[in-house]
């Protein structure tokens, strides 16, 4: 047979069974844009990506092209994919770069891993490919290794940022960083590695890397939730002795649960809820759409932008890091990264979320450019709201405004899970302006370990939650008022960084870090 047999003009045929044969279905490329050149382009970039992984070699100079290609892979994956990443060793592969080369440079960085565009992908891909099963084929040692590689990653906001965008605008403009402080790391808000061009099915396309931290942070906890809390003897046995006895605070059963139940959901297990009628690849349909900047696709099931809707909703739970005050304030006022880098205990934290639309014709909330609308979680400095079963009444400062926002509509819900697509929905489903969610911690886990309410907003350019959390009790004021920012990664965790709220935009004084995973038995 001739090579000019099997070029795609003479025989594309073969290139769409090859492809189907050895990949996971293409379902963002439209169908009527696809060419056999398209096909065979995006097969020879895949194949020399697998054999360059396989080889070993974790300082190839093509690193970046192999790492980009796995990475959407990874994204697109429902079965195929993985198939072909497993046949070229990739864990092994990522064990070693990230042993090898994440510190590489970090002795012209005072110690800190650069958050270069290698890097950044290194450390999604080895996420994405984690399951209880590799994390438990782990020693001890490795997994300590891991956590002190990424705790600066993790920890260090004024170096890491957590956010695909400046985390402080709720509508980003495009190209306009913002310079607004200085500290001992240099500028503040950073700016981080954002945009490379790559090249999907022989198109170039924008594609926008994902940020490192909430990646680094995922494999922190994953890897601190093999070591259980230990339970004190002296705790009451159950919440009816503790009420017999008049004492308050968590209880045995209250650790045990957290210690069974709040552990990272990973990116390709099936837990049971009802995202996992959605295919795998779908899941990542808000990651996908966050980094791959095409033109031709239009994520299906995310409204507004990278958020699938009913994503929020439902009992959340996991955990939170609450670092010593004065060990923190050593890190951001030193240019060096400590070493080793500190470790700290992290405490239960257990939210149920509400999302509520606003649909048109009602007119959502106004921002406008007020100073503290940030620290206020997006929400108008000074509004009131009402919140029932039906939905939430925001009143504005002086009655300036109403806003009203209720429950997702059931044919909302239903994009993109079985039986709904874009195209099948009713119209009623769009026209979803904004979204505001809420959020409060039953009455079980307030008992033990605290209760507060939140209210807060989805970013729609990106899908950045950002949620202010108060006491419930009046009385506890002093616990003060904190600001949750995050993303839901993969549609499991919601993972991201905390802080006390403070006023203007400086570096925070004491951040740290949360990942929270969806209670599957709630639904």
């Amino acid at each position: 047979m001739s090579n000019n047999a099997l070029s795609p003009e003479s025989n594309s045929y073969l290139y769409f069974v090859l492809f189907k044969d050895r990949f996971s279905p293409w379902r963002h490329f439209p169908g009527a844009h696809l060419t056999a050149d398209n096909i065979e382009h995006e097969l020879r970039k895949r194949f020399r990506a697998l054999k360059r992984i396989r080889r070993g070699d974790v300082a190839d100079p093509d690193i970046l092209e192999s790492l980009s290609t796995i990475y959407i892979m990874m994204l697109e994956d429902d079965g195929r994919n993985w198939d072909q990443l497993l046949w070229a060793r990739l864990p092994i592969f990522m064990t070693r770069f990230l042993r090898e080369r994440l510190m590489v440079d970090a002795e012209t960085n005072n110690g800190w891993p650069t958050e270069n565009e290698v890097n950044i992908l290194a450390v999604s891909i080895f996420w994405l490919m984690s399951c209880s099963e590799s994390i438990r084929d782990e020693t001890d040692e490795l997994r300590r290794e891991f956590v002190q590689l990424l705790s600066p990653c993790s920890f260090a906001g004024f170096r890491y940022p957590c956010f695909t965008g400046l985390e402080y605008d709720l509508y980003p403009p495009e190209n306009s960083p913002k310079t607004v402080a200085t500290s001992a790391h240099g500028i503040y808000s950073l700016i981080r590695p954002v945009s490379t061009t790559v090249y999907y099915f022989g198109r170039p396309v924008s594609f926008n890397l994902p940020p490192l931290a909430p990646y680094a942070i995922l494999i922190h906890f994953s890897r601190l939730e093999t070591r259980p809390l230990m339970i004190p003897p002296h705790l009451p046995e159950t919440r009816a002795e503790a009420v017999a006895n008049g004492t308050s605070g968590p209880t045995k059963e209250d650790v045990i649960y957290f210690n069974t139940h709040c552990k990272t959901h990973f990116p390709g297990t099936v837990y049971g809820n009802r995202l996992d009628t959605l295919l795998k690849s779908r899941r990542h349909d808000p990651d996908w759409t966050r980094s791959v900047r095409d033109p031709l696709y239009r994520s299906p099931s995310s409204l507004p932008g990278q958020y699938i809707p009913g994503t929020i909703s439902g009992r959340w739970q996991g955990s939170f890091i609450a670092p010593y005050y004065n060990v923190y304030k050593d890190i951001l006022s030193s240019s060096s990264a400590p070493s080793p880098f500190p470790s700290f205990g992290r405490f239960p934290l257990y939210v149920t979320f509400r999302e509520l639309y606003c649909y048109s014709p009602s007119i959502p909330l106004p921002l406008g450019g007020s100073e503290g609308a940030f620290e206020n979680a997006f929400l108008p400095i000074g509004c009131r709201w009402h919140e029932t079963e039906a939905g939430v009444e925001f009143t504005g400062e002086n009655a300036s405004f109403k806003a009203y926002y209720s429950p997702p509509r059931q044919e909302h819900l239903e994009i993109g899970f079985v039986g709904g697509t874009a195209g099948k929905s009713k119209p009623s489903a769009h026209g979803a302006f904004d979204v505001i969610i809420t959020g409060v911690t039953e009455d079980r886990y307030a008992a033990a370990w605290g209760g507060y309410r939140y209210m807060g907003r989805i970013r729609p350019s990106d899908g950045l939650i950002v949620l202010l959390r108060e006491p419930l009790d009046p009385q506890m004021v002093e616990l003060g008022r904190a600001l949750f920012r995050g993303y839901i990664i993969s549609s499991r965790n919601f993972v991201g960084r905390w802080r006390y709220v403070s006023t203007g935009v400086h570096p925070p004084e004491w951040e740290s870090i949360f990942s929270l995973c969806k209670d599957v038995s709630w639904e």
